[in-house]
Protein backbone atom coordinates (compact mmCIF):
# COMPACT_ATOMS: atom_id res chain seq x y z
CA UNK A 1 0.00 0.00 0.00
CA UNK A 2 1.40 3.41 -0.98
CA UNK A 3 1.27 6.49 1.21
CA UNK A 4 -1.67 7.91 -0.79
CA UNK A 5 -3.69 4.68 -0.44
CA UNK A 6 -3.00 4.54 3.28
CA UNK A 7 -3.95 8.21 3.70
CA UNK A 8 -7.30 7.61 2.01
CA UNK A 9 -7.98 4.66 4.31
CA UNK A 10 -7.02 6.74 7.35
CA UNK A 11 -9.38 9.56 6.30
CA UNK A 12 -12.25 7.10 5.90
CA UNK A 13 -11.57 5.62 9.34
CA UNK A 14 -11.44 9.08 10.90
CA UNK A 15 -14.70 10.11 9.23
CA UNK A 16 -16.43 7.16 10.85
CA UNK A 17 -15.05 7.88 14.32
CA UNK A 18 -16.31 10.58 16.62
CA UNK A 19 -13.52 13.04 17.27
CA UNK A 20 -13.19 14.20 20.83
CA UNK A 21 -13.26 17.96 20.30
CA UNK A 22 -12.65 18.56 23.98
CA UNK A 23 -9.20 16.95 23.81
CA UNK A 24 -6.09 19.06 23.74
CA UNK A 25 -5.36 20.36 20.25
CA UNK A 26 -1.74 19.28 20.27
CA UNK A 27 -2.68 15.79 21.45
CA UNK A 28 -5.20 15.48 18.63
CA UNK A 29 -2.66 16.58 16.09
CA UNK A 30 0.01 14.19 17.37
CA UNK A 31 -2.49 11.34 17.36
CA UNK A 32 -2.87 11.79 13.60
CA UNK A 33 0.84 11.20 12.93
CA UNK A 34 1.09 7.53 12.07
CA UNK A 35 4.39 5.66 11.91
CA UNK A 36 3.43 3.73 8.79
CA UNK A 37 2.34 6.88 6.97
CA UNK A 38 5.74 8.52 7.44
CA UNK A 39 7.58 5.35 6.45
CA UNK A 40 5.51 4.71 3.33
CA UNK A 41 5.81 8.26 2.04
CA UNK A 42 9.58 8.11 2.53
CA UNK A 43 9.63 4.88 0.52
CA UNK A 44 7.50 6.41 -2.25
CA UNK A 45 9.87 9.36 -2.47
CA UNK A 46 12.93 7.09 -2.65
CA UNK A 47 11.39 5.10 -5.50
CA UNK A 48 11.05 8.39 -7.40
CA UNK A 49 14.76 8.49 -8.18
CA UNK A 50 16.13 12.03 -8.44
CA UNK A 51 19.88 11.67 -8.78
CA UNK A 52 21.87 14.84 -9.28
CA UNK A 53 23.82 15.11 -11.48
CA UNK A 54 22.50 12.79 -14.12
CA UNK A 55 18.77 12.82 -13.47
CA UNK A 56 15.67 14.87 -12.88
CA UNK A 57 13.75 15.74 -9.75
CA UNK A 58 10.37 15.78 -11.49
CA UNK A 59 9.09 12.39 -10.28
CA UNK A 60 10.07 13.04 -6.65
CA UNK A 61 8.56 16.53 -6.73
CA UNK A 62 5.28 15.11 -8.02
CA UNK A 63 5.11 12.43 -5.31
CA UNK A 64 5.70 15.14 -2.71
CA UNK A 65 3.16 17.43 -4.39
CA UNK A 66 0.51 14.69 -4.37
CA UNK A 67 1.00 14.07 -0.65
CA UNK A 68 0.70 17.76 0.16
CA UNK A 69 -2.32 18.19 -2.12
CA UNK A 70 -4.05 15.25 -0.43
CA UNK A 71 -3.39 16.99 2.89
CA UNK A 72 -5.25 20.08 1.68
CA UNK A 73 -2.35 22.29 0.63
CA UNK A 74 -2.31 24.65 -2.30
CA UNK A 75 0.64 23.37 -4.32
CA UNK A 76 2.53 24.96 -7.20
CA UNK A 77 5.38 23.49 -9.26
CA UNK A 78 7.76 26.04 -10.78
CA UNK A 79 10.17 24.76 -13.42
CA UNK A 80 13.72 25.96 -12.81
CA UNK A 81 14.78 23.94 -15.86
CA UNK A 82 12.80 21.39 -17.90
CA UNK A 83 11.95 18.48 -15.59
CA UNK A 84 13.41 20.24 -12.56
CA UNK A 85 10.60 21.96 -10.63
CA UNK A 86 10.76 23.78 -7.34
CA UNK A 87 7.71 23.05 -5.21
CA UNK A 88 5.78 25.68 -3.26
CA UNK A 89 2.94 24.66 -0.92
CA UNK A 90 0.91 26.50 1.68
CA UNK A 91 -2.02 26.08 4.02
CA UNK A 92 -3.76 28.25 6.56
CA UNK A 93 -4.52 31.90 7.07
CA UNK A 94 -2.73 34.57 5.00
CA UNK A 95 -1.64 32.04 2.41
CA UNK A 96 0.84 30.46 4.80
CA UNK A 97 2.55 33.72 5.75
CA UNK A 98 3.35 34.29 9.38
CA UNK A 99 3.81 30.63 10.23
CA UNK A 100 6.69 28.20 9.84
CA UNK A 101 8.44 27.88 6.47
CA UNK A 102 9.77 24.35 5.99
CA UNK A 103 12.64 24.05 3.51
CA UNK A 104 13.89 20.91 1.79
CA UNK A 105 15.29 19.63 -1.50
CA UNK A 106 14.14 16.87 -3.84
CA UNK A 107 17.47 15.81 -5.36
CA UNK A 108 19.85 13.17 -4.03
CA UNK A 109 23.48 12.41 -4.81
CA UNK A 110 24.17 9.56 -7.25
CA UNK A 111 23.78 6.13 -5.70
CA UNK A 112 27.30 5.00 -6.52
CA UNK A 113 28.57 1.50 -5.78
CA UNK A 114 28.78 -0.70 -2.71
CA UNK A 115 25.06 -1.23 -2.01
CA UNK A 116 23.80 -4.54 -0.68
CA UNK A 117 20.54 -4.05 -2.60
CA UNK A 118 19.01 -1.80 -5.24
CA UNK A 119 19.46 1.78 -3.95
CA UNK A 120 16.09 3.02 -5.23
CA UNK A 121 14.09 -0.01 -4.06
CA UNK A 122 13.67 0.91 -0.38
CA UNK A 123 13.71 -1.87 2.16
CA UNK A 124 13.37 -2.21 5.89
CA UNK A 125 15.75 -3.60 8.46
CA UNK A 126 14.00 -3.60 11.81
CA UNK A 127 13.36 0.05 12.66
CA UNK A 128 15.50 1.29 9.77
CA UNK A 129 14.63 2.27 6.22
CA UNK A 130 17.40 1.75 3.65
CA UNK A 131 17.63 3.52 0.28
CA UNK A 132 19.31 6.42 -1.43
CA UNK A 133 17.95 9.62 0.07
CA UNK A 134 16.18 8.23 3.14
CA UNK A 135 18.43 10.44 5.26
CA UNK A 136 19.35 13.21 2.81
CA UNK A 137 16.60 14.13 2.67
CA UNK A 138 13.46 12.34 1.60
CA UNK A 139 12.75 11.25 5.14
CA UNK A 140 12.70 14.92 6.12
CA UNK A 141 10.29 15.70 3.27
CA UNK A 142 7.97 12.90 4.37
CA UNK A 143 8.02 14.20 7.94
CA UNK A 144 7.05 17.67 6.69
CA UNK A 145 4.11 16.37 4.64
CA UNK A 146 2.74 14.15 7.42
CA UNK A 147 3.09 16.98 9.96
CA UNK A 148 1.29 19.43 7.67
CA UNK A 149 -1.52 16.94 7.09
CA UNK A 150 -2.01 16.39 10.83
CA UNK A 151 -2.02 20.10 11.68
CA UNK A 152 -4.27 21.10 8.80
CA UNK A 153 -6.83 18.40 9.65
CA UNK A 154 -7.29 19.73 13.19
CA UNK A 155 -6.47 23.43 12.82
CA UNK A 156 -6.87 24.46 9.16
CA UNK A 157 -6.23 28.11 9.98
CA UNK A 158 -2.62 27.45 11.09
CA UNK A 159 -0.28 28.93 8.44
CA UNK A 160 2.42 26.64 7.05
CA UNK A 161 4.58 27.11 3.96
CA UNK A 162 6.75 24.48 2.27
CA UNK A 163 9.55 25.14 -0.22
CA UNK A 164 11.27 22.17 -1.86
CA UNK A 165 14.09 23.04 -4.25
CA UNK A 166 15.97 21.24 -6.99
CA UNK A 167 19.74 21.04 -7.44
CA UNK A 168 20.73 21.52 -3.80
CA UNK A 169 23.36 18.81 -4.08
CA UNK A 170 25.18 20.52 -6.95
CA UNK A 171 24.85 24.16 -7.98
CA UNK A 172 21.87 25.44 -5.95
CA UNK A 173 19.94 26.41 -9.07
CA UNK A 174 16.61 25.88 -7.33
CA UNK A 175 17.13 28.18 -4.36
CA UNK A 176 18.80 30.82 -6.53
CA UNK A 177 15.77 30.72 -8.83
CA UNK A 178 13.54 31.16 -5.77
CA UNK A 179 15.30 34.24 -4.45
CA UNK A 180 15.32 35.81 -7.92
CA UNK A 181 11.61 35.32 -8.54
CA UNK A 182 9.74 34.80 -5.26
CA UNK A 183 8.56 37.66 -3.06
CA UNK A 184 10.14 38.02 0.37
CA UNK A 185 7.19 36.62 2.30
CA UNK A 186 6.90 36.92 6.08
CA UNK A 187 7.40 33.91 8.34
CA UNK A 188 7.87 33.28 12.05
CA UNK A 189 10.62 30.69 11.55
CA UNK A 190 12.37 28.70 8.82
CA UNK A 191 13.12 25.05 9.56
CA UNK A 192 15.51 23.37 7.13
CA UNK A 193 14.67 19.68 7.42
CA UNK A 194 18.16 18.41 6.60
CA UNK A 195 19.44 15.47 8.67
CA UNK A 196 20.74 16.61 12.06
CA UNK A 197 19.80 13.61 14.26
CA UNK A 198 17.16 16.01 15.62
CA UNK A 199 19.81 18.37 17.02
CA UNK A 200 18.87 22.01 16.44
CA UNK A 201 21.54 23.62 14.27
CA UNK A 202 21.64 27.35 15.02
CA UNK A 203 24.30 28.36 12.51
CA UNK A 204 26.53 27.24 9.70
CA UNK A 205 29.27 28.70 7.60
CA UNK A 206 28.66 29.77 4.04
CA UNK A 207 30.31 28.15 1.03
CA UNK A 208 31.80 29.39 -2.22
CA UNK A 209 33.12 27.38 -5.15
CA UNK A 210 35.85 29.02 -7.22
CA UNK A 211 37.05 27.94 -10.66
CA UNK A 212 40.59 29.18 -11.32
CA UNK A 213 42.19 29.07 -14.76
CA UNK A 214 45.93 29.52 -15.22
CA UNK A 215 47.17 30.24 -18.74
CA UNK A 216 50.77 29.81 -19.77
CA UNK A 217 52.68 29.08 -22.98
CA UNK A 218 53.46 25.64 -24.42
CA UNK A 219 56.91 24.54 -25.55
CA UNK A 220 58.89 21.36 -26.12
CA UNK A 221 59.81 19.61 -22.89
CA UNK A 222 63.41 19.37 -24.13
CA UNK A 223 63.71 23.12 -23.63
CA UNK A 224 61.13 24.16 -21.02
CA UNK A 225 62.65 27.63 -20.72
CA UNK A 226 60.94 28.47 -24.04
CA UNK A 227 57.52 28.05 -22.39
CA UNK A 228 55.57 29.16 -19.33
CA UNK A 229 54.27 26.28 -17.22
CA UNK A 230 50.70 26.75 -16.07
CA UNK A 231 51.08 23.76 -13.75
CA UNK A 232 54.08 25.25 -11.94
CA UNK A 233 52.08 28.46 -11.56
CA UNK A 234 49.25 26.36 -10.12
CA UNK A 235 51.72 25.21 -7.47
CA UNK A 236 52.01 28.85 -6.44
CA UNK A 237 48.24 29.04 -6.18
CA UNK A 238 48.21 25.97 -3.94
CA UNK A 239 50.92 27.47 -1.74
CA UNK A 240 48.86 30.64 -1.27
CA UNK A 241 45.83 28.55 -0.33
CA UNK A 242 47.77 26.42 2.13
CA UNK A 243 49.24 29.47 3.86
CA UNK A 244 45.85 31.20 4.08
CA UNK A 245 44.22 28.04 5.41
CA UNK A 246 46.74 28.04 8.28
CA UNK A 247 46.11 31.74 8.90
CA UNK A 248 42.35 31.19 9.09
CA UNK A 249 42.76 28.22 11.43
CA UNK A 250 44.56 30.49 13.88
CA UNK A 251 41.64 32.94 13.89
CA UNK A 252 38.43 30.88 14.26
CA UNK A 253 34.99 32.36 14.69
CA UNK A 254 33.95 31.94 18.35
CA UNK A 255 30.84 29.96 17.38
CA UNK A 256 31.21 28.70 13.81
CA UNK A 257 34.90 27.82 13.89
CA UNK A 258 37.44 28.68 11.22
CA UNK A 259 36.88 29.41 7.56
CA UNK A 260 38.56 26.76 5.42
CA UNK A 261 39.98 26.05 1.97
CA UNK A 262 39.79 22.75 0.07
CA UNK A 263 41.26 22.12 -3.37
CA UNK A 264 38.89 19.61 -4.89
CA UNK A 265 40.10 19.13 -8.45
CA UNK A 266 43.07 20.00 -10.68
CA UNK A 267 43.31 19.44 -14.42
CA UNK A 268 46.01 20.56 -16.82
CA UNK A 269 48.58 19.79 -19.48
CA UNK A 270 48.54 17.81 -22.72
CA UNK A 271 51.33 15.28 -22.23
CA UNK A 272 54.64 14.68 -20.55
CA UNK A 273 56.69 16.11 -23.43
CA UNK A 274 54.85 19.44 -23.59
CA UNK A 275 55.18 22.44 -21.26
CA UNK A 276 51.57 22.86 -20.07
CA UNK A 277 49.86 26.01 -21.31
CA UNK A 278 46.79 25.65 -19.14
CA UNK A 279 45.67 24.37 -15.77
CA UNK A 280 42.31 24.63 -14.02
CA UNK A 281 41.72 24.32 -10.30
CA UNK A 282 38.33 23.92 -8.57
CA UNK A 283 38.24 25.10 -4.97
CA UNK A 284 35.81 25.01 -2.06
CA UNK A 285 35.99 27.89 0.42
CA UNK A 286 33.85 27.83 3.59
CA UNK A 287 33.08 31.41 4.59
CA UNK A 288 32.20 33.20 7.80
CA UNK A 289 29.27 35.64 8.08
CA UNK A 290 31.43 38.76 7.70
CA UNK A 291 33.20 37.52 4.55
CA UNK A 292 32.31 38.44 0.97
CA UNK A 293 33.19 35.60 -1.48
CA UNK A 294 34.01 38.08 -4.25
CA UNK A 295 36.54 39.81 -1.99
CA UNK A 296 38.00 36.42 -1.00
CA UNK A 297 38.42 35.45 -4.66
CA UNK A 298 40.01 38.78 -5.62
CA UNK A 299 42.54 38.44 -2.79
CA UNK A 300 43.39 34.87 -3.84
CA UNK A 301 44.00 35.91 -7.44
CA UNK A 302 46.10 38.94 -6.48
CA UNK A 303 48.27 36.97 -4.05
CA UNK A 304 48.79 34.18 -6.60
CA UNK A 305 49.82 36.61 -9.34
CA UNK A 306 52.27 38.25 -6.99
CA UNK A 307 53.77 34.91 -5.97
CA UNK A 308 54.16 33.86 -9.63
CA UNK A 309 56.08 37.07 -10.32
CA UNK A 310 58.26 36.65 -7.25
CA UNK A 311 59.28 33.11 -8.24
CA UNK A 312 60.73 34.40 -11.50
CA UNK A 313 60.28 31.17 -13.43
CA UNK A 314 60.65 31.11 -17.24
CA UNK A 315 57.70 32.86 -18.86
CA UNK A 316 56.40 34.30 -15.59
CA UNK A 317 55.61 37.53 -17.40
CA UNK A 318 53.07 35.81 -19.69
CA UNK A 319 51.32 33.74 -17.02
CA UNK A 320 47.67 34.72 -16.54
CA UNK A 321 45.63 33.79 -13.46
CA UNK A 322 41.89 34.35 -13.76
CA UNK A 323 38.97 33.07 -11.75
CA UNK A 324 35.21 33.00 -11.37
CA UNK A 325 32.74 32.15 -8.63
CA UNK A 326 30.82 29.04 -9.63
CA UNK A 327 28.51 28.98 -6.61
CA UNK A 328 27.93 30.78 -3.35
CA UNK A 329 25.83 29.69 -0.40
CA UNK A 330 25.49 32.20 2.46
CA UNK A 331 25.77 31.11 6.05
CA UNK A 332 23.51 32.08 8.93
CA UNK A 333 23.55 32.19 12.70
CA UNK A 334 21.07 32.70 15.51
CA UNK A 335 21.95 33.04 19.19
CA UNK A 336 21.16 29.70 20.90
CA UNK A 337 19.77 31.64 23.87
CA UNK A 338 17.03 33.24 21.76
CA UNK A 339 13.46 32.36 22.84
CA UNK A 340 12.72 30.74 19.48
CA UNK A 341 15.59 28.29 19.97
CA UNK A 342 14.45 27.44 23.48
CA UNK A 343 10.96 26.81 22.09
CA UNK A 344 12.40 24.38 19.54
CA UNK A 345 14.42 22.62 22.23
CA UNK A 346 11.28 22.20 24.34
CA UNK A 347 9.43 20.68 21.40
CA UNK A 348 12.22 18.22 20.57
CA UNK A 349 12.40 17.10 24.19
CA UNK A 350 8.63 16.66 24.28
CA UNK A 351 8.75 14.20 21.38
CA UNK A 352 11.62 12.22 22.90
CA UNK A 353 14.74 13.96 21.60
CA UNK A 354 17.65 15.34 23.62
CA UNK A 355 16.97 18.98 22.75
CA UNK A 356 20.63 19.71 21.98
CA UNK A 357 21.90 22.62 19.89
CA UNK A 358 25.01 22.80 17.73
CA UNK A 359 26.53 24.47 14.66
CA UNK A 360 27.33 22.81 11.35
CA UNK A 361 30.61 22.41 9.53
CA UNK A 362 28.47 21.78 6.44
CA UNK A 363 26.44 24.39 4.59
CA UNK A 364 22.86 24.40 3.39
CA UNK A 365 20.29 26.55 1.63
CA UNK A 366 19.00 28.00 4.88
CA UNK A 367 21.30 30.99 4.49
CA UNK A 368 19.54 32.00 1.28
CA UNK A 369 16.14 31.87 2.97
CA UNK A 370 17.40 33.67 6.07
CA UNK A 371 18.74 36.51 3.96
CA UNK A 372 15.92 36.72 1.39
CA UNK A 373 12.97 36.37 3.75
CA UNK A 374 14.61 37.99 6.78
CA UNK A 375 13.61 35.08 9.01
CA UNK A 376 15.24 33.24 11.91
CA UNK A 377 16.51 29.95 10.51
CA UNK A 378 17.52 26.63 12.03
CA UNK A 379 18.35 23.20 10.64
CA UNK A 380 16.45 20.34 12.25
CA UNK A 381 15.64 16.98 10.78
CA UNK A 382 15.80 13.19 10.99
CA UNK A 383 18.87 11.20 10.05
CA UNK A 384 22.60 11.20 10.66
CA UNK A 385 24.35 13.47 8.13
CA UNK A 386 27.99 12.38 8.65
CA UNK A 387 27.13 8.80 9.50
CA UNK A 388 24.65 7.97 6.71
CA UNK A 389 24.23 10.66 4.04
CA UNK A 390 25.91 10.12 0.65
CA UNK A 391 26.96 6.56 1.59
CA UNK A 392 26.05 3.05 0.37
CA UNK A 393 23.13 1.45 2.24
CA UNK A 394 22.02 4.89 3.49
CA UNK A 395 19.54 4.37 6.30
CA UNK A 396 17.32 6.23 8.74
CA UNK A 397 15.34 5.19 11.80
CA UNK A 398 11.58 5.17 11.26
CA UNK A 399 11.18 6.16 14.91
CA UNK A 400 13.22 9.28 14.23
CA UNK A 401 11.12 10.10 11.17
CA UNK A 402 8.04 9.99 13.40
CA UNK A 403 9.77 12.12 16.02
CA UNK A 404 10.59 14.69 13.32
CA UNK A 405 6.99 14.78 12.06
CA UNK A 406 5.75 15.29 15.62
CA UNK A 407 8.26 18.07 16.25
CA UNK A 408 7.40 19.82 12.98
CA UNK A 409 3.70 19.69 13.83
CA UNK A 410 4.23 21.17 17.29
CA UNK A 411 6.47 23.91 15.91
CA UNK A 412 3.75 24.86 13.43
CA UNK A 413 1.17 25.00 16.23
CA UNK A 414 3.42 27.08 18.47
CA UNK A 415 4.68 29.54 15.86
CA UNK A 416 4.67 33.10 17.24
CA UNK A 417 1.63 35.07 16.19
CA UNK A 418 -0.75 32.12 15.80
CA UNK A 419 -3.29 31.39 18.50
CA UNK A 420 -5.79 28.50 18.63
CA UNK A 421 -9.35 29.24 17.65
CA UNK A 422 -12.04 29.44 20.30
CA UNK A 423 -12.78 26.02 21.72
CA UNK A 424 -9.33 24.59 21.10
CA UNK A 425 -7.29 24.05 24.21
Amino acid sequence: MTYREQTATSRERTANTAVNRDANLEERVLARIEREAVARLTEDLVRASSENPGGTEDAAARVFAAALTDAGAEVRLDDVEPGRPNLHARVGADGGEGGVLFLGHSDVVPAGVGWSGAPFAPRRDGDDLIGRGVTDMKGGLAAIAVALAAVHAEAPEVPITVLCTVDEEADARGIRHHIRHAPATRHALCVVAEPTSMTTITGCRGAANFDIEIRGHSAHAGRPSDGASAILAAADLLAVIEEDHARLAARPHPVLGAATWNVGMIEGGHGTSIVPDRCTVSIDRRTLPEEDPDVVLDALLAQTRERVRERGRPGADVIEVVGATAMTMPGFMIDPSEPVVRRIQDVVRQVGGAGDTDVWTASCEGGFVCRHHGVDTVVLGPGDLPGQAHQPDERVSISELVRAAEAFALLALRAPGWKPTEGAS
